[in-house]
């Protein structure tokens, strides 16, 4: 499958590795910015910087490479890119996964929730309290992220960084969160012996397993301030660490801020890419409006269509029930699409394809599912089905996602920009938006249509199945 980004510098991005030095840097931009353009060049060239410094040492040591992603297509798509970035070489420990993969490689642990038993476990719990119980499970597992083990309390006074400002959590509500939810939830996992992700990432920061000489995280804005701190921990005392993210694709319930993680912003550690290689503007204006309202903080970068330079055609909304959704998808690929030069991605919120596949078959078009992939197909097919959250980092020429109904992308507050899921739902489907290069297409049920329907009138054209 076609890796589309190409790993050759702008002006823009030049100036950020043109010299390499200790310490951290933060790197931010919108989508299509060239953000993983940027990071892989920065990846190549402070393993340069450091191959020259073991070059004068006595008894030279490997230099220690961690290029970290948030999930398992990412980690894939990255390797496949840092292959033709890295020299494969004895002087050079490269490692590229996964947080979960790499602090459950070092944590010794026999028995561990995973991401969906805890969930469940904090959605029951959150029952006690509030008839919202996602948005206080949600909650709670943004709590445990962001506060190290012992500092739980600190939530009771501490601002809600990124958790936006519907629904409030006032100190009585915050109180009831960790009295009712997270300690039985903490008690639970003592009294059964379990671990969860955060407890490996509490423990990584805690104890000193690895000295990294260059770490490079990718998607930044998905990791908790728990995990940010365990990757600190672990990186050398003269390494380059870079961080690569935008706040406003964040789509999970975590968040920092990086004061509270150790890390001090200063004009030249921080750097913003402005221009957008990778859209139309038609395409660019499609996510901004998706994102109208939604609000940001320093570390996001809300889409500028203004200077974009390539033009498209308008992104298309079709309407009708998902077969028709998808035939008429096909049709376009097998009269538009070049498949020898030019890729696709079906995107889908849950991953559901099941009506799609035989489409897809019965049409001899081949596809890969590269959901919770950790290697990059290698074959010809240049049709990908994956979730929105696994298509987070990656790129395609054309994003066809049907079957986005109001069943499945309204929250319980959909008409509330402010409330917290709903602004995580519009993100999702932003980010989504943000990977195409060339044309989008989007489909909805005629008689179910979600609300985030309103923000296309003006900037798509719809055609009725």
């Amino acid at each position: 499958m076609k890796a589309l980004i190409d790993v050759r510098p702008t002006a823009e991005q030049l100036a950020l590795f043109s010299r390499i030095q200790p310490g951290v840097e933060i790197i931010r931009g919108a989508a299509g910015s060239g953000k993983t353009t940027t990071a892989l060049l920065k990846l190549r060239s402070a393993i340069g910087f450091y191959l020259n410094r073991r070059r004068r040492q006595s008894e030279p040591k490997a230099v220690n490479v961690l290029v970290l992603t948030f999930n398992k297509t990412l980690r894939g798509y990255i390797k496949e890119l840092a292959s033709k970035q890295v020299s494969q070489d004895d002087a050079i420990k490269l490692e590229i996964t996964t947080f979960n993969a790499w602090s459950r490689r070092h944590v010794d642990c026999s028995a561990i929730l995973t991401i969906d038993q805890t969930q469940t476990l904090l959605e029951s719990y959150s029952r006690n309290i509030s008839a919202d119980v996602k948005f206080f499970a949600d909650e709670a597992a943004y709590v445990l992220g962001r506060f190290p083990f012992g500092q739980l309390d600190e939530y009771l006074s501490s601002r809600r960084d990124g958790r936006g400002i519907s629904p409030r959590m006032e100190r009585p509500s915050r109180v009831l969160l960790l009295e009712n939810v997270i300690k039985p939830y903490l008690n639970y996992k003592k009294k059964n012996n379990y671990m969860d992700w955060n407890d490996l990432a509490i423990e990584m920061y805690s104890t000193l397993y690895e000295s990294y000489d260059v770490i490079v995280v990718d998607e930044t804005q998905d990791f908790s301030a728990n995990e940010i701190r365990a990757i600190m921990k672990q990186s050398a005392r003269e390494s380059t660490i870079t961080f690569v993210l935008d706040s406003v694709q964040k789509i999970y319930s975590r968040s920092f801020s990086w004061a509270e993680v150790g890390i001090s912003i200063r004009p030249e550690n921080s750097h913003k890419l402005s221009i957008n290689y990778r859209n139309t503007k038609e395409i660019a204006l499609l996510a901004a409006a998706l994102l109208q309202g939604v609000r940001t903080d320093d570390d996001g970068s809300l889409p500028d269509f203004s200077n974009v330079e390539r033009r498209g055609s308008l992104p298309l909304v079709i309407c009708g029930d998902y077969i028709s959704q998808a035939s008429y998808c096909v049709e376009y690929i097998k009269e538009n699409i070049n498949l020898e030069t030019d890729s696709v991605a079906f995107l889908h919120p849950k991953g559901w394809f099941r009506d799609l596949v035989p489409i897809l078959g019965q049409s001899r078009l081949p596809y890969k599912v590269i959901q919770s992939q950790s290697e990059w197909p290698s074959g010809e097919e240049n049709i990908a089905l994956t979730t929105f959250h696994s298509a987070k980092g990656l790129e395609f020429d054309h994003v066809f996602m049907i079957g986005l109904d109001g069943s499945i992308l309204n929250s319980a507050k959909s008409e509330d920009l402010d409330y917290e899921d709903t602004a995580r739902l519009r993100r999702l489907v932003a980010m989504g938006v943000g990977r195409a290069r060339e044309s989008v297409i989007i489909g909805f049920s005629k008689h179910d249509m979600p609300s985030i329907s309103s923000c296309l009138q003006n900037v798509t054209v719809r055609l009725e199945l």
